[in-house]
């Protein structure tokens, strides 16, 4: 890559149109970036191991950033339609760095935080912790449901249960919501009677689990999310591209 830039720097001005050239190694690129999305596709076709394909997707990926910095002259382009796609060219590349970061950190998170989950089974999983709850509440001590625990599972819980919360809080690894309830726990233990302290331990467990839960389907979601952003766009890049060929080559005369 450095011989590359090296060779450029050296050369590219004897050459009288290094722009169209950067242009055209910078289209190839984009073109082998893209097939990677397709190879993923076909994994049955023998093109090479997956991991050789991204680690040549990620090199090949930073080299575009510079390459497409020295097409433009370390410059931002000035017309309509060149912002537009300088922009979307900085928006796929911004996002395929942040979405490997995502793949190399938030796999070890997972794992570490435990309750590993498929993404998938997550609504079976939160809808029995909900059942299990509810179930927990309902019976209380001796078959008599507990009118305070009863209230502050109606009150602050019930909604918790029923659906993901926090996602933001989860994919910026706060702890705020965890401590939020460790706090309301604490201050409904101090009116509870001696033999609902037990109930309201279970119960908060289940609170515990729910947080792992919804830890685990904040970051598969965030991961999920990304895709949807950095594939699409990387298409669409590939659209402007082939425009801004056909312009250039169609208004500047280039093609003669």
């Amino acid at each position: 890559m450095a011989a590359l830039l090296a060779a450029y720097f050296l050369y590219a001005r004897s050459y009288p149109h290094h722009a169209y050239l950067s242009g055209w190694v910078l289209f190839a690129l984009m073109l082998v970036l893209t097939f990677y999305n397709l190879r993923k596709r076909v994994p049955f076709l023998r093109l090479g191991s997956s991991n050789f394909w991204l680690r040549l997707h990620i090199c090949l990926g930073i080299f575009s950033g510079v390459l497409f910095f020295v097409h433009i002259s370390w410059s931002w382009p000035s017309g309509t339609f060149s912002q537009i796609l300088a922009s979307c060219y900085v928006v796929v590349f911004l996002s395929g760095l942040f979405g490997w970061w995502m793949s190399r950190a938030f796999p070890k998170k997972l794992t570490v935080a435990g309750y590993e989950t498929p993404y998938e089974r997550i609504p079976h999983a939160r809808a029995n912790i909900r059942e299990e709850a509810e179930a927990l509440v309902l019976k209380g001590v001796d078959g008599q449901t507990s009118p305070i625990i009863a209230e502050f599972y109606t009150s602050k819980l019930g909604m918790f249960f029923t659906k993901p919360c926090n996602w933001w809080s989860h994919v910026r690894s706060s702890r705020s919501p965890q401590a939020e309830h460790v706090s309301q726990f604490n201050e409904v233990e101090r009116y509870v009677k001696k033999g609902e302290l037990d109930l309201l331990e279970k119960l908060r467990d289940l609170v515990a689990q729910k947080h792992l839960l919804d830890y685990q389907y904040s970051l598969q979601l965030a991961l999920r999310l990304w895709l949807f952003v950095h594939i699409p766009l990387s298409y669409s890049l590939l659209v402007f591209s082939v425009l801004h060929i056909y312009l250039v080559y169609a208004f500047s005369g280039a093609a003669s």
